[in-house]
């Protein structure tokens, strides 16, 4: 999770340099325009022999804004794919961690249960152990007492 942190930072940190840099780059492309346009839409005619070239570049220009903003659309587009596909991992992450934990402590609660029963197994264990002990030496000692010895 933590390496996903680290590229999601940086991945987001170039978006923001790069989309500051394209959005100035359109916002002067728009600008430029603005200001061809109005100087070939005056009815002076000192630019009349230019008129040509003026609008083979706005027209380049225009192209340049096209393609400006068709590349801030896809950056902000891929930016936002990528905070939503990390969002999921990061959520993903959370419940797998959370259900690791949760099997940890349910399993160490069972662990601690079985050494119990263990334990008391072994504790019961001994005490049959000493009961059979004390009838089999009180049996012995009735076939001592009761069986016939022939002589």
């Amino acid at each position: 999770q933590s390496e996903m942190d680290k590229i999601r930072a940086e991945e987001k940190a170039q978006y923001a340099t790069n989309s500051k840099d394209m959005e100035q780059g359109l916002e002067g492309v728009k600008l430029a325009l603005k200001v061809l346009r109005e100087y070939y839409a005056k009815e002076d005619k000192s630019h009349d022999a230019a008129e040509g070239a003026g609008a083979g570049i706005i027209s380049l220009l225009e192209v340049v804004e096209s393609d400006f903003t068709k590349g801030l659309a896809q950056m902000t587009s891929d930016e936002e794919a990528a905070q939503t596909e990390y969002d999921e991992q990061t959520k993903e992450n959370e419940i797998e961690r959370a259900t690791k934990e949760q099997d940890v402590k349910y399993k160490t609660k069972e662990s601690v249960d079985l050494d119990k029963a263990a334990a008391e197994a072994a504790s019961d264990r001994s005490g049959v152990q000493e009961e059979l002990d004390a009838i089999l030496k009180y049996l012995e000692k009735l076939h001592e007492q009761c069986d016939e010895k022939a002589e």
